[in-house]
């Protein structure tokens, strides 16, 4: 017994020094993409370039195929046209990147004689759902549009928030979670490490706001939480989705944490969320001013 527990012990320590090692190698590509925009937008293609690696795999496994090639390209594409060439090129290039995907796979169906067209459909459905699914990482440049300013104090605030709910819950989940958040999609989660996320976030993240942002308190406070609320939910989507294709972790690219989707699956959601969240503080802005 007190050799299980010691081994246990033993296995404790070494995934939270893994997990420290894994979090220390993440800071400079964090800290990379705070820089507008030549630090941003290269760092957030890379991001998708590698997401999709690994989100192609996991939906693939669920759907029965899909491309990291095309989910990329359906998000990069727009993604460097809007920087170079404006919006209206970016759409019409997003646009004939989606055409070119489905005829292809058009093309090809149109070409079997015999058997099952299953493949096809999965393929294209399976791409198209990878695409979806990470397409919330093309606001990350976009923050800035909402003023005409640089997007690093959103992303800071952003992202501040995000690993502050996920290391508030892993650490005060390991501590004291006794009661399971979701049994079937993640064992490990609690409701009282939920609960510590939420609070360590709300903290962390209303100070990045007031600081940073200038934002008020009765702006910060359920915005961060809404935020983190988001947060808690996409590692979930993705847990789900990992459930589902019998993977367990998207990668093995970072120590302690898995693949990129692993460390980034809180944005997915949190993103959209924290947009909405920006546009509301323009808005109250707007209003207090007249």
């Amino acid at each position: 017994m007190r050799r299980r527990a010691r081994q246990r012990s033993a296995k404790r320590s070494s995934n939270v020094a893994a997990r420290a090692l894994g979090s220390l190698l993440i800071l400079p590509f964090a800290a990379g993409i705070l820089f507008w925009p030549y630090g941003t937008i290269p760092l957030t293609i890379l991001l998708i370039l590698l997401a999709a690696r690994e989100g192609a795999q996991i939906v693939g496994a669920i759907s029965g195929g899909a491309s990291s090639a095309w989910s990329a390209a359906l998000l990069v594409v727009p993604l460097v046209a809007v920087v170079f060439a404006g919006v209206v090129p970016a759409l019409a290039l997003w646009v004939l990147t989606l055409l070119a995907l489905i005829a292809l796979q058009l093309g090809r169906a149109l070409q079997q004689k015999r058997g099952s067209l299953a493949p096809f459909a999965r393929y294209l459905f399976g791409t198209l759902a990878t695409a979806t699914w990470l397409s919330p990482l093309l606001l990350l440049p976009f923050f800035g549009f909402l003023n005409d300013s640089t997007p690093s104090p959103w992303i800071a605030w952003l992202l501040a928030v995000v690993w502050g709910a996920d290391t508030g819950a892993y650490l005060i989940g390991r501590r004291f979670g006794r009661r399971k958040l979701a049994p079937l999609i993640s064992p490990r989660k609690s409701v009282e490490g939920l609960v510590g996320g939420l609070g360590v976030a709300a903290v962390v993240g209303s100070i990045v706001a007031v600081n940073i942002l200038n934002a008020p308190l009765i702006w910060a406070i359920p915005s961060v939480v809404s935020v983190a609320i988001a947060a808690e939910a996409g590692d979930l989507v993705e847990s789900m989705f990992k459930r589902a294709a019998g993977i367990k972790n998207s990668a093995t690219l970072i120590p302690g944490h898995g693949g990129i989707l692993d460390r980034i699956d809180s944005l997915l959601l949190a993103a959209p969320v924290a947009l909405l969240a920006a546009i509301a503080l323009e808005v109250l802005r707007f209003l207090t001013a007249r």
